[in-house]
């Protein structure tokens, strides 16, 4: 007997005491059975929240059968389809455990998640009410920027912020350069990790789903222009503290996870950045962006407690001073 890696249906070439059976039959569903329940067990282990089912694993595979079986009978005087019942074969045969590791390191796995995952995106996309809209409803807390969707979409920028709190300082720089291109959009804290969650996870979540709106984006859609999106770029506004990288660190992994290929057009992804902390003396003042950078600076600076030292909580809190 011989397993190997198909497409499409389930294909097989079998024989019955040396008779041709072309259209299979139940010692060709014997196998196939066998090998679909270990294929399953192994993926409720590696991939406990993606459904695949029975049919999904048989039309990977291509095996050849070459059997004695006691009596057999057929559906017909062509013989093309064993009918014989399981218990009456004669005997039995199970797959070794070695040669169950061998099919399952054959590439088949990835090719059935993939197939899988690939089903359930397209499920996503039409459950998602995504692509370039004028108007929007249904958002809550979004400041929409006036010409978000229209043809000059792609000069508009959503800003990404770290809470409410956050809110004032952004929309205050946009009463300063206007409503047109700029819109606001407060996320409630981390995002979801979407490459650790099932697509059923990210489907149901609220807070993915309003920014796939915001930005008029579609899951399983592969971008090569900015054009269809109802915003050109993203920016990120967040803390410089580590649950704010955290934060960033989540929305640029959800946007490269679905639609990587935005990465690749120039000015896509923006950071709002503000300092962690400023000294000051005299005249002098220096920001700091890290940690790091003011220990290096620290210890490479005589007498550093003549300096005036102030810590920023949050987006909000800098000023000039």
């Amino acid at each position: 007997m011989i397993v190997s890696i198909a497409e499409g249906d389930p294909k097989h070439v079998s024989f019955v005491n040396a008779i041709c059976t072309s259209k299979g039959g139940t010692h060709v569903n014997y196998l196939l059975d066998q090998l679909v329940e270990s294929i399953q067990e192994h993926l409720q282990k590696k991939h406990k929240d993606l459904v695949v089912k029975p049919h999904q694993i048989k039309s990977k595979l291509w095996i050849f059968v070459n059997c004695l079986i006691e009596n057999p009978t057929f559906d017909s005087q062509t013989k093309e389809t064993l009918t014989t019942k399981v218990s009456q074969f004669g005997s039995t045969y199970k797959f070794s455990e070695k040669c169950i590791k061998d099919i399952l390191k054959s590439g088949i796995i990835d090719d059935i998640v993939n197939e899988a995952k690939a089903k359930e995106l397209s499920k996503m996309a039409k459950s998602t009410a995504g692509g370039k809209k004028v108007r929007l409803s249904g958002v809550p807390k979004l400041e929409d920027a006036n010409e978000a969707g229209t043809r000059n979409s792609e000069k508009c920028t959503l800003i990404l912020t770290e809470g409410d709190s956050a809110v004032g300082l952004s929309m205050a720089g946009i009463e300063v350069v206007g409503r047109d291109y700029y819109g606001v959009f407060p996320l409630k804290g981390k995002l979801l990790n979407v490459r650790e969650a099932a697509n059923k996870q990210v489907s149901n979540n609220d807070e993915i789903q309003n920014i796939v709106k915001i930005m008029g984006l579609q899951f399983g859609k592969v971008y090569d222009s900015l054009k269809s999106l109802r915003y050109g770029s993203i920016m990120i506004m967040s803390d410089q503290d580590t649950d704010g990288s955290h934060i960033k660190g989540l929305v640029i992994n959800f946007i490269h996870t679905f639609w990587p290929t935005l990465f690749k057009m120039r000015g896509f992804l923006k950071e709002f950045i503000t300092p962690l902390l400023k000294v000051s003396k005299g005249e002098q003042r220096i920001p700091f962006f890290t940690m790091q950078d003011f220990k290096t600076w620290s210890s490479r600076t005589e007498n550093v407690k003549s300096w005036r030292i102030k810590y920023y909580k949050g987006l909000g809190t800098s000023d000039n001073k």
